[in-house]
């Protein structure tokens, strides 16, 4: 009977000390998953200085500057899905990327989209419908040429101002679990315009 008592005690305590570290790995697993959270969030500061040259940072501009633009980055990844703030970036600011076959500058425009995993669309000027509107836009047919919103659009791709302009608008900058990303391409028209002149690729001085 002692054996059996003690047999019954050890299983207790087996059971006991198994619970406990289950309880301990899911607040270490919670633990993780909030710091990592937080470590995603942070605040991206736009302003102009005095020689009207423009600056992205996530550091304060000096209490000298008066008209600063301020960014709450917030990304969640936690049960997979969009964001509040993803979801105010696509409602404020849908991007639409004017592109075709114009080689290296349409080919990275679509890539540095892909890989942030952000929703657009994209429009070929070779259609006369999205030739159109691309005049109206720019002024001309040239391509590649983003579109966040009614922000001022970008011609040319340049990787490290696309990225700052993605920032500001409240793009996340990796996928996001279950989010919605990728290009949507309207169908077609089967009339053609005139090709679009591939512009330049902006080059840091």
């Amino acid at each position: 009977m002692a054996w059996q008592v003690l047999h019954i005690e050890a299983d207790c305590a087996k059971v006991f000390f198994m619970h406990e570290h289950a309880m301990k790995l899911r607040i270490l697993i919670c633990a993780f998953l909030f710091s990592a959270g937080a470590s995603l969030a942070g605040n991206l500061y736009h302003w102009v200085d005095s020689n009207g040259i423009e600056h992205y940072s996530d550091q304060p501009p000096p209490p000298s500057v008066k008209d600063v633009e301020q960014k709450k980055l917030n990304v969640s990844v936690i049960e997979g899905t969009p964001t509040y703030q993803l979801q105010q970036a696509v409602k404020n600011f849908p991007i639409t990327l004017f592109a075709n076959d114009c080689g290296a500058g349409c080919t990275r425009a679509r890539e540095l989209l892909n890989k942030r995993g952000v929703p657009f669309t994209e429009k070929n000027p070779v259609q006369p419908e999205n030739a159109d509107e691309l005049k109206n836009i720019v002024g001309e047919l040239v391509v590649p040429v983003l579109v966040l919103g009614k922000t001022q659009p970008l011609r040319g791709f340049d990787e490290s101002s696309w990225n700052n302009a993605l920032n500001v608008a409240g793009y996340p900058s990796a996928p996001i679990p279950g989010a919605p990303a990728g290009s949507r391409t309207p169908k077609p028209h089967p009339s053609e315009a005139p090709a679009p002149t591939p512009a330049p690729e902006s080059k840091p001085y």
